[in-house]
C-alpha cells in the first residue's frame, strides 16, 4: 500500500511537471506571436497585469517571456526529478528540492501570499513523504562489487 502512495505522488507530481513544461511552451510561443489562441491571450495579458502590478516591489523583474521561461523550467525540474526518484536516485529528490526552492522563490519575489502557497506547501509534504518511502538507493562501489 506505501508503495502505491508513493506511486501516486511520483505520477501527481511528474504530470504536474508536464503539465507546467506544456503550458510554459504554448504560453511562450504565443508571446512570441508563434500561435494565435485567443484563451492564451487572455493568460498573456493576466501575466502582464500581475508583473505589472507588481512591478515596484519585485526583487527580480521578470519580462512575461522571461516568466514563462522560468515556469518551463520549475516544471522540467519537477518531471525529472519525480523520474528520479521513481528510479530511486538521489538526484532526484535534488531536483525535486530546486524546484520547491524556485517556486518559494516567485513568493519571495513578488512578495505575494496568495493560494497557490497551499500548493508550494502540499508539494514540500509529498517530497518528505517520498523521502520516506522511496528514499534513494546507494551506489554499490567497485569494491563491493569484486569482493
Amino acid at each position: 500500500m506505501l508503495r502505491v502512495i508513493a506511486l501516486v505522488i511520483l505520477a501527481l507530481l511528474f504530470g504536474y511537471g508536464l503539465i507546467r513544461i506544456g503550458v510554459g511552451c504554448l504560453l511562450l510561443a504565443q508571446s512570441f506571436d508563434l500561435i494565435m489562441v485567443t484563451d492564451f491571450a487572455d493568460a498573456i495579458a493576466e501575466v502582464k497585469r500581475f508583473t505589472a502590478e507588481r512591478a515596484d516591489r519585485e526583487l527580480v523583474a521578470f519580462t512575461v517571456s522571461g516568466y514563462f521561461v522560468y515556469i518551463m523550467l520549475m516544471g522540467l525540474l519537477l518531471a525529472a526529478g519525480a523520474a528520479g526518484v521513481f528510479c530511486y536516485k538521489r538526484w532526484g529528490f535534488v531536483l525535486l528540492g530546486i524546484y520547491l526552492l524556485m517556486h518559494a522563490a516567485l513568493f519571495v519575489n513578488y512578495q505575494e501570499i496568495n493560494p497557490k502557497l497551499f500548493i508550494l506547501a502540499l508539494q514540500s509534504v509529498m517530497l518528505a513523504v517520498l523521502l520516506y518511502l522511496r528514499p534513494p538507493r546507494a551506489v554499490a562501489t567497485v569494491k563491493e562489487l569484486t569482493s
